[in-house]
């Protein structure tokens, strides 16, 4: 049988279901820990607990830094469909526009209104793929410490 590859948005969207089951348990664990450390915890709560602190931070930068790439490159496509519009306006020979009436010739030209504006579609795409360089830092560091945290350990 062939394997099929998720399309973005089942891959978004299970993403966001295991960060909603994962990090809620990554929670619980740490604050047990914090609990049962108390007011002194030894070496290796200290340094848990450094380390959950600097996970969040860089994990909510990379997802930042994330963002800003997407809605750069989000706007080179939209500057790019743009000039391509223009381009085409400017390019089209007005001058066989001579030998015809006027309103076919301006039939024939894209419509000035509609130049520069994305789609519906152009911006749920764009949204989707916003969600998804989000999603993607947070997921990894909350998976991973799930998955780090849920070993038992045997004594």
């Amino acid at each position: 049988m062939r394997r099929v590859k998720p399309s973005r948005k089942t891959a978004s969207i299970r993403k966001i279901t295991e960060l909603a089951v994962a990090a809620p348990q990554v929670v619980a664990i740490r604050t047990a820990r914090m609990l049962a450390a108390g007011a002194h915890p030894g070496a290796t709560d200290r340094a848990e607990f450094s380390l959950m602190g600097r996970e969040k931070i860089a994990a909510a930068a990379e997802s930042m830094f994330a963002m800003a790439a997407q809605m750069v490159k989000t706007q080179q496509e939209y500057a790019r469909a743009a000039a391509l519009q223009w381009w085409k306006l400017w390019t089209t020979p007005w001058l066989f526009g001579a030998y015809r009436p006027l309103v076919q010739t301006l039939a024939s030209l894209p419509q000035a209104a509609l130049i520069a504006v994305p789609t519906p579609t152009q911006r749920r795409r764009a949204v989707g793929k916003l969600v998804e360089a989000a999603v993607t830092p947070v997921h990894k560091r909350a998976t991973g410490n799930a998955r780090r945290l849920g070993k038992i350990k045997k004594r």
